[in-house]
């Protein structure tokens, strides 16, 4: 899109998302939609309930598209889920706080620090996040006690969905850095800003 600056002159406005974003969500929407309408899960969390694998698909595209496609993506993953729409907020949470710092972690130059890092981020994010589900089904829902709830989650479930958040992204950004580098940013940020140094 252009508009017009002075007379004669045009200014060149960047998009609010590039193509690159674009195809982003539209695939990790599809495949988070895919897993979710599938039921491709991991047994175990509690009877009839498994841990679903959306938490891969929040972190990847927030990493790789910024906040608006991480939001697009979970909010795909929350209407095709058990849950429902109701479920897109505690996402949310998760995504505006990873959004918020992954940019530096990622220009951290090595390797180790920048994946003890990004555990640390994930786990900040995941947990607070899970005081959305913790509010959700013990006092809104009421399906759980609170006291339940605490037990539950940070004894055993936080840490086997800490893994799901954590592994595979954290593999591809060792591995293929340059493939989830943050070349995006925020809506507020208009001017062009550079991207994100590459790692070797």
């Amino acid at each position: 899109m252009q508009t017009t600056n002075s007379p004669g002159e045009l200014v060149q406005r960047r998009p609010i998302l590039s193509a690159r974003q674009i195809a982003v969500a539209v695939i990790f929407g599809a495949i988070a939609a895919a897993f979710e309408l599938l039921q491709i899960t991991i047994p175990g969390y509690l009877p009839g309930v498994n841990f679903n694998l959306g938490g891969i698909w929040l972190t990847l595209s927030t990493m790789i598209g910024g906040p608006i496609v991480g939001a697009v993506v979970v909010f795909v993953d929350s209407v095709t889920g058990q849950v429902g729409i109701i479920g897109w907020p505690g996402y949310l949470i998760h995504v505006l706080i990873l959004a918020a710092f992954y940019p530096a972690v990622y220009r951290v130059a090595s390797l180790p620090k920048r994946l003890g890092l990004f555990l640390l981020l994930t786990a900040v994010a995941l947990f607070f996040q899970y005081w959305w589900w913790i509010g959700l089904y013990s006092f809104v829902l009421k399906i759980i006690p609170f006291q339940a709830q605490l037990a539950l989650q940070f004894g055993y479930a936080y840490w086997i969905y800490l893994i799901i958040y954590f592994l595979i992204p954290a593999i591809l950004l060792a591995t293929v850095p340059k493939f989830v580098a943050p070349q995006w940013r925020w809506p507020w940020q208009r001017e062009e800003t550079p991207q994100a140094a590459e790692l070797s």
